[in-house]
């Protein structure tokens, strides 16, 4: 495996030296702080509400929730130990006194202990999964009654274009349908020369 393919699997699951090198990449570009920042905005977070985020990476995400709720009802799942350590730096420097829920652990093995959510929400981590739909069944045991579900991908510039985007959001929206979830939306962010999509459904 060649040192790009390497770096490339370490976004998937960073760890060792290349994985901090990875981590640092995708907390640095303004395109993920953007992504993250507009999804979380487009759950309407409100006081109360108890918020999953799959995939934190090194903690875009769960900083931008810290915004809107307090750390105690907020839960992040990634299966990368390195970035549970960037994440938790990132956000103590930020935040001190905040101790949001960092677990180490898979989308596609929820842990029965996990709890349930009224937002659960994921960035650029959907295209990792094996098997969407049966993710996000397994979200909906975990999701409330009218919560709802955010799914957010970006692909990166080289081959990627605005019909590459417009792809993804067709078959994650398809499979969001297959796994029974009702009021399901597109929203587009025009960001990176490439439109970052979110799928937004409901918990029927």
């Amino acid at each position: 495996m060649n040192i790009k393919a390497r770096l490339f699997d370490q976004f998937r699951q960073p760890r060792g030296p290349l994985g901090i090198l990875a981590g640092r990449i995708m907390s640095k570009r303004s395109s993920n702080q953007q992504r993250s920042a507009w999804t979380v905005e487009l759950l309407n977070l409100h006081p109360g509400d108890r918020v999953l985020e799959l995939g934190y990476g090194p903690g875009l995400g769960i900083e931008a929730a810290l915004a809107h709720l307090p750390a105690e009802t907020i839960v992040g799942l990634d299966h990368s130990d390195t970035m549970r350590k960037m994440a938790t730096k990132r956000i103590r420097a930020a935040h001190p006194e905040a101790h949001p829920d960092l677990r180490i652990g898979d989308a596609q093995a929820l842990p029965d202990d996990i709890g349930v959510f009224d937002k659960i929400f994921s960035c650029n981590v959907w295209l990792f999964w094996k098997d969407p739909v049966t993710v996000f069944k397994d979200l909906r045991e975990h999701l409330a009654q009218g919560g709802t579900v955010a799914v957010t991908h970006l692909p990166r510039p080289g081959q990627a274009t605005r019909e590459t985007s417009l792809t993804a959001a067709a078959r994650i929206t398809e499979q969001l349908t297959q796994a029974g979830y009702s009021d399901i939306r597109q929203e587009l962010l025009e960001v990176d020369r490439v439109p970052a999509v979110c799928i937004l459904a409901t918990q029927p």
